[in-house]
């Protein structure tokens, strides 16, 4: 878990529309602070003050409010424009070091698969992220596996993966990432598909002939008849 950083917010009361809108002109944000059976808290904090925290994942944030009083916080929820993405309001969860949370970890992978380099398969990611429970001190940033030893046909699920400071949320039969069969394979597959083609197309090629021949000895018979 990353390590502690520190965020100014200020009280505010219920607003109104136009005021809000006011608000997000002057670079300030409205939120919300939540969680742990307290009074949810209104509250609003400064895009600029923002910025490092958006670009970070799953850590703790100690919201210094008026008065000396502080919260620790995390990123619940962002919510942007959804033309110019400019911030428009943030949730922020209460979190301490006894209450688990649900949080989305990063799945990233290092090195080349055996299957890719020697086995003609091609590497493939399903999903990049797995949602976990955890209390927030053993949060992992990520999960960074190392993928060079994978051949082809295999397919890494969410079970293969080693966490026991907490639980999974995502289904443990979800794939990951893989070598799929690639070029290489599907090239041994063409001959046999042809060779299996040929005789088919001999057989048909042998009744064409048949029709021809029985259609001669038909009009023999004819002219015999005449």
């Amino acid at each position: 878990m990353s390590q502690l950083l520190s965020l100014s917010a200020k009280k505010r009361n219920r607003d109104t529309k136009a005021s809000l809108k006011n608000m997000r002109k002057e670079g300030r944000v409205p939120a919300i602070v939540y969680g742990l059976n307290k009074e949810p808290l209104m509250v609003e904090v400064t895009t600029v003050d923002m910025r490092p925290h958006l670009s970070q994942r799953n850590h703790v944030i100690e919201l210094s409010l008026e008065g000396g009083v502080s919260e620790k916080v995390m990123i619940k929820a962002v919510e942007r424009d959804p033309i110019r993405k400019d911030l428009v309001h943030i949730d922020f969860l209460r979190v301490d070091n006894e209450h688990p949370v649900i949080v989305n970890v990063p799945v990233t992978t290092f090195g080349i698969p055996f299957g890719v380099k020697t086995q003609g398969g091609v590497f493939s990611t399903m999903k990049k992220f797995v949602k976990l429970r955890a209390k927030v001190q053993d949060i992992p940033d990520k999960f960074d596996m190392d993928v060079s030893e994978i051949n082809s046909g295999t397919i890494i699920y969410v079970r293969d993966l080693k966490f026991d400071k907490g639980t999974f949320v995502t289904p443990g039969k979800t794939a990951l990432y893989g070598v799929t069969t690639g070029k290489a394979e599907v090239e041994e597959v063409k001959p046999v598909a042809a060779a299996a083609a040929a005789p088919a197309a001999d057989a048909k090629a042998a009744g064409k002939t048949d029709a021809k021949a029985d259609g001669k000895a038909g009009d023999k018979k004819d002219d015999k008849k005449k």
